[in-house]
């Protein structure tokens, strides 16, 4: 276990930086449907300018004989042109989930990613870029679970039992006392 500050640091990308596609966001559009093909145009901003204008085509056995998402556009300066192929899973309560192909793995996921300086779509595990909380130290990730926590203890219910709010507190005073055990440890480093 490392100190304050000692999580894995890299110049590379993380999948909160890249431009990403989530299937059931799509889904809730009404894009990827049975025999229907849809089309829509989508906008990407950071700090207030524009990074990526996208448009999205999913074509589900209307004219095409595999479902797949054609995904054109500008992305960073880059022209983007991909078809990503889409593959449907019955639920067993009915319906149907949909997943997309990675081209990289060949694998099904939920969502696509578009790194900085690439052109093509395809999972965040096929690009092995990391989640910005892989990159956390430990002290980052205490604070983030307090919050977590603090937060779910704020909207229960007047009527939610003894033991769930223990629990939440017990984990809220545990995560601190990690917290002023490192920023201590810290301290006795200066002096």
């Amino acid at each position: 276990m490392g100190g304050y500050g000692s999580g894995r640091r890299s110049n590379r990308a993380t999948a909160e930086e890249c431009i990403r596609i989530n299937l059931a966001d799509l889904k809730r559009l009404g894009m990827v449907r049975r025999d229907c093909m849809s089309r829509r145009d989508r906008k990407w901003t950071c700090d207030g300018q524009t990074v990526a204008m996208l448009t999205l085509v999913s074509d589900v056995h209307c004219r095409e004989h595999q479902p797949c998402l054609r995904i054109t556009g500008i992305a960073r300066g880059r022209e983007i042109n991909c078809t990503i192929a889409l593959v449907g899973s019955p639920m067993h309560f009915g319906g149907e989930r949909w997943y997309a192909i990675c081209p990289i793995t060949g694998r099904r996921c939920t969502v696509l990613a578009l790194p900085p300086g690439t052109t093509q779509f395809a999972s965040v595990k096929g690009w092995k870029v990391p989640y910005e909380s892989q990159r956390e130290c430990q002290v980052h990730r205490a604070y983030r679970a307090i919050d977590k926590a603090t937060l779910r203890l704020k909207s229960l219910s007047k009527y939610a039992r003894m033991p769930t709010r223990e629990r939440l507190w017990s984990k809220v005073s545990e995560k601190q006392r990690l917290v002023d055990r490192e920023l201590d440890r810290l301290a006795s480093r200066l002096w």
